[in-house]
């Protein structure tokens, strides 16, 4: 299993052990927030950005 912070509200979010992909969106259980993965580095770390909604 593999934890990632979420940028919002920075409570550990645990997810499942996957192939993640650039792309992919996780999308945070505590405060909805979804998170798209920009970048996977080496040994599995993701770099995220959040999706911000248009308004």
């Amino acid at each position: 299993m593999k934890k990632i912070k979420c940028l919002e509200c920075a409570n550990d979010i645990e997810l499942e052990s996957k192939d993640y992909k650039i792309g992919e969106v996780i999308e945070c259980p505590f405060c909805g927030t979804e998170l798209e993965i920009v970048e996977v580095k080496e040994g599995g770390d993701f770099v995220l950005d959040v999706i911000e909604e248009e308004k």
